[in-house]
């Protein structure tokens, strides 16, 4: 809906979405750490563990997000200045930035409990809510953007309006489900005991994770701010471009989810070689699911353009630059991000922050500024993009055959006692 808006608005979001992913996917750890540990533990039949782990990590996670959001709020016309941003795209991308703002400590919160429901095995419910949170934003977004349904239009920032409506309705609904439901009993959510122990024993996975996703965003970011350089029609098609990965990325991470959940579970219980079976299986429905997608965009390549935007410029760029690239791209993504939850389930977070260091801060970022010093337009970063999945996945598929995410699962229960 942003996309109609102009070039402007598109690109506003664009930034803000970047700065906002960067840090707060920094703190993805609440949802992969917490459910890779509540994992292992349910599978030991462990259950006050399982409870023990997600009070620690929402803990982490108000006291982050408060912490996150008070700075970037504080910070937003600078960070919006150090991305490039035109003073037309800094005009409205500020205040949406710091309405945007608001949603980081209630996501930090939702993170902790979607871990810890599929750590138990419970991904419906997490499904459920993300749908409700997802229809009532998509409205509100309608309303509050446009001015349907007797709502003032407010642009830009009724789009702010309508994620921080949607982020409060996931957060009353988690709290109802976890603390006001039968799992209460058998996994002592109410107990109000700390122990710095387990702060500890997230810590060591946090720490690898929190590096990971600050290597993998910071490059993000570096590439979004070098092509902010090259103008708003270049900003927006590479935000519609990457959108239309990270939607297959999102979907597919249906995959890493139940990979991450089982095989933490089958290690927990000790079936490793179920666990190694698992993850033969996770290739195949990763490259099935990520071809789906890319025959899908290659049919749909005019409409999914259109719905983004009418901007002929814009639509033209991403149709001669980068589309192609993305719909090739999406098999070997879907084996990446598969096999992403697989050693996530393993508890094999120190391979996973190398390995994204290495492809993201050596490759990615030095070929995104080749990119645009050379003039190499759009389809230089998303070159340089493609050859970082690449490099992602011939990293997983290596570290899958080894057998060596086993000997990190032991390593990692054996150093704290189970």
């Amino acid at each position: 809906m942003i996309g109609h808006l102009g070039v402007e608005p598109l690109a506003a979001k664009a930034i803000a979405t970047s700065l906002i992913g960067a840090v707060v996917w920094i703190f993805a750890f609440l949802i992969f750490g917490t459910t890779s540990l509540v994992a292992s533990q349910y599978g030991s039949r462990n259950y006050a563990a399982c409870g023990e782990i997600f009070r620690h990590a929402l803990v982490l996670g108000v006291g982050g997000g408060l912490a996150v959001a008070s700075l970037l709020f504080l910070f937003a016309a600078e960070l919006y200045a150090l991305m490039g941003a035109t003073p037309a795209v800094a005009a409205q991308g500020v205040p949406y930035f710091r309405i945007r703002c608001a949603t980081i400590p209630m996501l930090f919160s939702i993170y902790a409990a979607v871990g810890f429901l599929r750590g138990i095995q419970n991904t419906f419910s997490p499904m459920l809510v993300a749908f409700l949170m997802s229809g009532v934003n998509i409205v509100l977004d309608y309303a509050l953007i446009y001015g349907g349904f007797g709502f003032p239009a407010l642009g830009l920032r009724g789009a702010a309006v309508a994620a921080v409506a949607g982020h409060a309705l996931g957060i009353l609904l988690y709290m109802r489900l976890l603390f006001f439901s039968d799992y209460t009993g058998l996994y002592q959510l109410m107990s109000r005991k700390l122990h710095l122990r387990r702060f500890r024993n997230i810590s060591r996975i946090a720490g690898h994770l929190a590096v990971r996703t600050a290597g993998l965003r910071l490059s993000l970011v570096f590439a979004t701010a070098m092509v902010a350089r090259m103008g708003p029609v270049y900003l927006a098609a590479y935000e519609i471009v990457f959108q239309l990965f990270i939607f297959c990325s999102d979907t597919i991470d249906g995959l890493a989810v139940a990979g991450q959940t089982l095989v933490a579970r089958h290690l927990g219980a000790g079936d490793a070689r179920r666990a190694q079976r698992l993850g033969r299986m996770l290739v195949v429905w990763g490259c099935a699911g990520g071809a789906a997608f890319g025959l899908a965009y290659l049919t749909l390549q005019e409409p999914l353009l259109a719905l983004f935007t009418s901007s002929l410029a814009v639509a033209e760029l991403a149709r001669t630059e980068a589309f192609l690239l993305l719909v090739l791209l999406q098999p070997l993504n879907g084996i990446v991000f598969a096999l992403d939850g697989f050693i996530l389930g393993a508890h094999d977070t120190r391979f996973l922050m190398w390995a994204m260091l290495a492809g993201g801060l050596l490759l990615f970022v030095p070929l995104t500024g080749m990119s645009f010093y050379l003039g190499l337009g759009l389809f230089g970063v998303w070159g340089g993009f493609s050859l970082f999945m690449l490099h992602r996945l011939v990293a997983n598929l290596w570290r899958l055959s080894s057998g060596r995410w086993e000997g990190a699962f032991a390593g990692y229960h054996a150093s704290r006692g189970g």
